[in-house]
């Protein structure tokens, strides 16, 4: 099996002369409205690559799923896609005019090229869409995590079922909106992205240790930010959220792990011999000259931002009736979700046809409304982008994840509900979280230790299912941290700290009850 990158989170696996990519992502318009590239520049790739027998996709962020890519491709190609509540992934599929679309059950086995298996294996929760990728020959296994983050019992039940992992590629970059666009300080931005990166580390190291895999390959990440309004993001990549896979691979190395190998876009590794050949291209290319390649880079992309940019005038009409029809309906979809947002959610939306209004989903105080006061979260953007994300075309998380807005909230305390009801605006996905989330994860129990005490905690983290016995850490102060999603919860009274999410069941090991603290209705 010949593993050959394509770039960012691209992997193309060649196998007895046929070929099949996953998320290839090649656009010269880059993705989320030309905010992100492919970092480095993979276009020399455009019109070396062969046409691919199939292709695989493993969730629908848009630097996984591309369109103008996909367009290039014969219709008769198949496109194996994983089965999630939402049908966002397929249509971002079918936009490119691919029609061959095969849905695929979670750990079923499906043959994608003569020899080759393929399965899928998302993340727990329903809030997530994300999927692993396993590729199998008779000799060689390649598991493909790119941005899924996969407890370590899903990674032994992987092993388990597959017997052996040659190569783990995983993400080792974030791929985040925060803190960057949040109104911090600079030193305060800088501290929590230091904090962010390492986190991710610590996760790569996780995972690494329950997967067992002969080599590991850091990708999927990070982007470069080429638009000039946006161009200093890419100062993420020195010590922010945004690690190139040279300095993953060598804080890796500086842990211990020898194991790991790095791909500039065309090189291949060779899983049965583990020989790399390096494409020439990049011969004279150093991640020490970033700021001289990313000046020219954004020189050469400037046409096709401004062509993007181009296709979201600013409107010429009042968008208040749209934005508040839109929320009307949305405040309908979920009272689960409502209620555990549970806060005034205010929109600043600045140039022709903005608007200030805030979304209440306080049940004293339900509705939309043109009043800031009394809000927790707010976003700021450009009026440029509403009707886009209004009509569906630019989902959400998408426009998150471009970054061409700015954030504040107050308490600064994160609410997964909020970006769910957001990114999902569907009732159908919003209805499959509740039914998980509701449904009981049992009452076993995991000793803890932290400083001189011993807590007895309930052993699934309460947002997503991660088991805490594998993906737990203990931190000062009493707080036990779930690295599945980086949720955070006091010991002794069991709330979140750091988001809003169910409480943690936990106790003192001596039998004295602390204070459970109160469960959102």
């Amino acid at each position: 099996m010949l593993v050959t990158s394509l770039g960012h989170a691209g992997l193309q696996i060649e196998y007895q002369g046929t070929r099949l990519q996953m998320d290839p992502w090649l656009s010269p318009t880059g993705a989320f409205q030309a905010s992100w590239f492919q970092w480095p520049d993979n276009s020399h790739l455009i019109d070396q690559l062969e046409m691919p027998h199939a292709v695989a996709i493993s969730h629908e962020h848009l630097d996984h799923v591309d369109a103008w890519w996909l367009g290039r491709l014969p219709r008769v190609t198949p496109v194996y896609v994983p089965r999630y509540p939402l049908s966002t992934l397929r249509e971002k599929v079918l936009a490119s005019g691919q029609t061959n679309i095969r849905e695929v059950e979670a750990w079923t086995d499906v043959e994608v090229l003569p020899g080759i298996q393929l399965f899928f294996v998302p993340e727990r929760s329903p809030m997530n869409h994300d999927s692993a990728m396993v590729v199998r020959s008779q000799a060689s296994v390649l598991l493909n995590a790119n941005d899924a983050r996969l407890c370590p019992l899903q990674l032994h039940e992987i092993r388990a079922k597959v017997g052996h992992i040659d190569l783990l590629a995983l993400q080792g970059a974030g791929a985040s909106w925060y803190p960057m666009v949040y109104q911090y300080s600079n030193e305060q931005k800088k501290r929590l992205s230091y904090r962010k990166r390492m986190a991710k580390f610590a996760y790569v190291v996780q995972a690494v240790r329950a997967a067992e895999p002969d080599l590991v390959l850091p990708f999927a990440g990070p982007p470069a930010f080429l638009d000039t309004e946006l161009f200093h993001l890419n100062n993420e990549m020195k010590e922010g959220i945004f690690p190139d896979h040279e300095q993953v691979a060598a804080w890796m190395q500086g842990q211990g792990y020898n194991n790991v190998r790095f791909l500039f876009p065309g090189d291949q590794l060779d899983l049965r011999t583990r020989a790399i050949a390096r494409d020439p291209h990049w011969e004279n290319f150093s991640y020490a000259e970033r700021d001289f390649y990313l000046s020219a880079y954004a020189d050469r992309r400037r046409d096709q931002i401004a062509a993007v940019k181009a296709e979201f005038p600013n409107p010429d009409y009042d968008l208040w009736t749209s934005f508040n029809i839109y929320f009307e309906k949305l405040l309908t979809f979920s009272p689960y979700f409502n209620q555990r947002i549970g806060m005034k959610v205010g929109f600043e939306i600045t140039g022709p046809g903005g608007f200030n209004g805030a979304v209440d989903f306080r049940d004293d105080s339900f509705g939309v409304s043109r009043d800031l006061n009394g809000i927790e979260y707010k976003y700021t953007f450009e009026s440029r982008w509403l009707p886009a994300i209004l009509d569906q075309r630019i989902p959400w998380e998408d426009f998150l994840l471009s970054c061409r807005i700015q954030a504040w909230r107050e308490p600064d305390v994160y609410n997964d509900y909020l970006l769910g009801l957001l990114k999902f605006a569907d009732p159908q996905a919003l209805a499959a979280v509740e039914a998980w989330e509701r449904t009981p994860r049992g009452e076993e129990t995991i000793m803890v230790r932290s400083g001189a005490r011993t807590f007895e905690v309930q052993r699934f983290c309460p947002h997503a299912g991660q088991d805490l016995l594998e993906v737990g850490e203990i931190l000062p102060g009493d707080v036990i941290r779930c690295n599945g999603h980086h949720f955070e919860f006091d010991l002794v009274s069991g709330t979140c700290t750091n988001g809003k999410t169910e409480a943690l069941t936990t106790h003192l090991a001596s039998g004295t009850t602390s204070k459970r603290a109160a469960k959102v209705p």
